[in-house]
């Protein structure tokens, strides 16, 4: 093996082997007694109340003007496939109408429109 290989190799097995930790600012805990995920360094989280779920979005302390934002959630039951827009409101983005959602459902939210980026995040309801 050259000496090249070798540091390459080296290099990409401390790679794999140093733990990711979040910062200071990438509290994961759920705010709204949701279900919390984590896009492009933004924090989601996805609470669902009855037939309304609600999406909160938070950057590092700061949330968005959600009248900007547009996205939508698709519910995977089993092989059944929703999808379903979202509607900003003051403090969040939400969705109603949701009927009868089982446990063990994804939820796959995409909001568009967040500082020229896309934010994609995947719940599971348990």
């Amino acid at each position: 093996m050259k000496f090249t290989q070798f540091i390459t190799v080296l290099i990409a097995a401390v790679g794999i082997s140093t733990p990711t930790f979040a910062g200071p600012n990438h509290d994961l805990t759920p705010k709204h007694g949701g279900i919390v995920a984590e896009s492009r360094e933004v924090t989601l989280e996805l609470v669902i109340l009855g037939d309304k779920v609600n999406l909160y979005i938070n950057d590092h302390g700061k949330v968005p003007n959600m009248k900007e934002l547009k996205g939508k959630l698709t519910v995977l039951s089993g092989s059944v496939k929703t999808e379903y827009s979202f509607v900003p409101v003051e403090q969040f983005l939400t969705v109603s109408g949701i009927s009868n959602l089982p446990k063990g459902s994804i939820l796959l939210a995409t909001v568009t429109g967040y500082k020229g980026k896309t934010l994609n995040a995947r719940f599971t309801y348990k």
